[in-house]
Formats: structure tokens, sequence, C-alpha cells
């Protein structure tokens, strides 16, 4: 009996270390690979790619660990990046599900938005995002920029650029 026991603490204990040695390596190679996009004097989509789905992976094997919503996170922002849109979405919806404690929350939330404006182009989602946004964090730094975003949603360019002269004419006579 005792040998039973220190053979099933043994092998526990060799699980562990495996798993911590494998979840390291993992871990390890993400760095470099964030570190060689840092140092690359121009952007390599496919250098891009494979460190999405180094985050994705890490992410899949290590649900629980601390690192794995701030890898989608970063993957997130990434896709966002390289005009992926769906990817992206997909991604803060991973966060908002399955770790719902996660400090980057609120910046999820509002990036979905942000996404469904500027990659999807879909003004509509953009729209129900940024209020879904608003009613979760109202007080949330970024809840005046979703609320100017709102303001300004699928206006064209000119109109933006009549709605700005049109705020500095007000500011500039309301300042007399």
């Amino acid at each position: 009996m005792k040998h039973t026991i220190i053979l099933v603490s043994a092998l526990f204990l060799l699980s562990v270390l495996s798993c911590t040695s494998s979840r390291d390596k993992m871990s390890g190679a993400i760095g470099k690979m964030e570190s060689n996009l840092k140092i690359a004097q121009k952007v390599d989509t496919n250098s891009v790619s494979e460190l999405i789905s180094a985050y994705q992976n890490f992410a899949s094997k290590y649900v629980n660990d601390s690192l794995s919503p701030e890898y989608l996170y970063k993957a997130a922002g990434l896709a966002n990046g390289l005009k992926r849109g769906t990817q992206a979405l997909e991604l803060y919806e991973t966060i908002i599900h399955n770790y719902p404690d996660y400090k980057r929350l609120p910046e999820c939330y509002f990036m979905e938005a942000f996404t469904y404006e500027t990659v999807q182009g879909n003004i509509g989602k953009a729209s129900e995002y940024y209020n879904i946004f608003l009613d979760k964090f109202p007080d949330h730094q970024l809840a005046d920029d979703a609320r100017a975003a709102l303001k300004f949603l699928g206006k064209s360019p000119d109109e933006l650029v009549r709605e700005f002269d049109r705020m500095n004419a007000d500011s500039v006579a309301s300042s007399r």
C-alpha cells in the first residue's frame, strides 16, 4: 500500500512537471515570436498569423491558465490589424464567455463594437455593441469614446468635417 501511494505521488509529480514544462515551452516560443515581430522592419503577415495560432493553441491547451485570456486578447488585436474581423470577433467572444473576470473584459466589449464598425463595416452591429458596452460599463474610460462613436457612426467624411466645423464654430461663439 505504501509503495502504491509513493508510486501514484511520483507519477502525479512527473505529470505536473511535464505539463509545466510544456506550458513554459509554449509560452517561451510565443515570447520569441513576439520579440521577432517587434524588431522586424516590416510586418510579415505569415509571422503574425503564426503568432495568432500560437496564442490560440496555448489558450486551447491551457484553458484555465491566467495567460490564456491575455493571449486571446493579443490574438484578437492582431487579427483586427490584419483586417480579419470575423476571427477577431470570435476571439473577443471567447474571452467574454470563458473569462468573465478578465481585467480587460470591458475592452473586449468595446473592441467588438469597434471591429464591427471599422473592419466589418457593419454600422448596425457596431451601434448595437457600443450600446451593450455602455450598458455594462457606463463609467469606463472608453465610455466617452463609445458615445462619440455612436454620435458619428455611419457619417461620411464630408458630414464629419461639417459636424466638426459646426462644433468648432459653436465652441468659439460660446467662448465670447
